[in-house]
């Protein structure tokens, strides 16, 4: 059911107003009428009620936070239940706005304005992992930043761990995800997420800031497609067009911060929160940067083993892909594809050698005999010349045809099979005409001027690199 405007929940929490309605549930403004305090209340919708898997998430995320205890974690008040069966929980009331809002305020922000905000979802996200807790839903509308609090404006505060992952170490095997169930906004994704990969730990939180700082500065998610699975593939085989590109002037110290905090790889990524934060706090005082790990931005380590519910197949890859680019948004596929056409053109002159040392060997076997060349007259003899197709035109001295000399029928066969089989696989060389066994070849006149081939039509112009993803409603909770 729906609450209406003044009612009194549970004797004390009145309604005020609607703050917004999303998938899941709806969120109300309310009072607590007993210690005249501004209260969020989210409702559970209806008919999610039977709905397990969505009852244990919206229990999850009221217990995570109470669990993780910090100032930055959206504060719990209350759980209960309506007299329809509806789930409701209480919350800390916020006043201000989700940096998903701020982002399209402002266009883009600047690494000076972000790195206050970066440190306080740091500090959050920090306390949640040290409590066992995995968010692996962070993005900018999880993100709220408040107006003011305790005297320090700017104030940011995580929400929605709805589908946090309770780690072993929090001591009750609250290990609630099934194993290779893809869980998260795609976005943000970490590659070992997309994939369904076991791996998915802490560091997948920290790839998710790293995403959001990226969008921060540059306007822009890393990766965008028309489809779902596209844009998994993207997040697990692609390349991220670095930040700098889209903002010419932005500090290679701080694309650096990004670049670490988006390896492909979870060893090459920040490793604690508490590393992440010290990085850019030495970046704020001095400008110092961090060493990126060569090849981390190509797809290397786990994020390759894809494992997860969701069938990756190459019939979902984008068709209007441009092979070689340097950009993941634009080149899909494009570093398989150079290995693919290295691996075909090492297969294809291996063929041709071994197809030329046939045609050589066969050719040796159809020279005479030392018996046959014994009978002929001593002064006529001379070493056995190489076949002269084997030979380039300017080697060729000029000499009288040679009288025929019988050859055995083995040898003549393979030579023949030789010459057809190298002849089949490579073409001839300009200027001569085939030869057979016994015989000189004789120049051929020069091939006739072809014209050349017109030019293919040029391919569509590639994607646009980065896209702003869809709106999604700015009422937080």
């Amino acid at each position: 059911m729906s609450l209406e405007i003044g009612q009194i929940v549970e004797g004390k929490y009145r309604i005020i107003r609607t703050i917004g309605e999303g998938g899941m549930g709806a969120v109300y403004e309310g009072e607590n009428i007993r210690i005249h305090r501004r209260v969020a209340i989210k409702v559970l919708h209806a008919n999610f009620t039977g709905n397990a898997e969505a009852m244990q998430r919206f229990e999850r995320e009221a217990q995570a936070a109470g669990r993780i205890g910090n100032d930055h974690i959206l504060e719990m008040l209350d759980l209960g239940t309506l007299p329809s069966g509806e789930y409701f929980m209480v919350m800390e009331f916020l006043d201000g706005e989700p940096l998903s809002g701020r982002i399209q305020r402002f266009g883009r922000l600047t690494p000076q304005q972000l790195t206050p905000l970066a440190q306080q979802i740091l500090k959050g996200l920090g306390a949640a992992h040290t409590a066992g807790i995995v968010h692996r839903d962070l993005k900018p509308d999880n993100i709220f930043v408040l107006r003011e609090k305790a005297g320090k404006v700017d104030y940011v505060k995580l929400i929605d761990f709805g589908i946090s992952k309770f780690q072993p170490l929090s001591g009750d095997g609250m290990k609630m995800t099934r194993t290779g169930t893809v869980m998260g906004t795609p976005y943000y994704m970490s590659p070992e997420q997309a994939s369904g990969s076991h791996e998915a730990d802490a560091r997948s939180d920290i790839y998710a800031v790293g995403v959001i700082l990226y969008e921060a500065v540059t306007g822009r998610v890393p990766f965008d497609a028309t489809t779902f699975n596209q844009l998994l593939f993207k997040i697990v085989l692609a390349e991220v067009q670095p930040p700098e590109t889209m903002v010419p002037d932005l500090d290679p110290g701080f694309s650096s911060i990004i670049a670490k905090a988006m390896a492909r790889d979870p060893a090459h990524r920040f490793q604690s929160c508490e590393e992440f934060s010290s990085a850019m706090q030495a970046w704020s005082e001095s400008g110092a940067g961090v060493p990126v790990a060569a090849g981390s931005r190509t797809g290397e380590g786990t994020a390759g083993r894809a494992t997860g519910a969701i069938a990756l197949t190459p019939s979902s890859l984008p068709r209007n892909t441009t092979p070689g680019t340097s950009s993941w948004s634009t080149s899909g596929l494009s570093a398989p594809k150079k290995r693919s056409g290295a691996l075909i053109a090492v297969g294809v002159t291996a063929l041709l050698a071994v197809a030329g040392m046939v045609a050589f060997w066969s050719l040796r076997s159809a020279e005479p005999s030392p018996a046959l060349a014994s009978s002929a007259p001593a002064k006529e003899s001379a070493p056995a010349a190489a076949p002269d197709s084997l030979k380039s035109r300017d080697e060729r001295p000029a000499q009288p045809a040679a009288a025929p000399v019988p050859v055995p029928v083995e040898a003549s066969a393979a030579a023949a099979s030789a010459t057809a089989s190298a002849g089949a696989s490579k073409p001839a060389r300009a200027g001569l005409l085939p030869t057979k066994a016994g015989q000189q070849s004789k120049k051929a006149p020069p091939p006739p001027t072809v014209a050349a081939p017109s030019k293919p039509a040029p391919a569509a112009p590639p994607p646009k690199a980065g896209a702003t993803k869809p709106s999604t409603p700015d009422f937080g909770y």
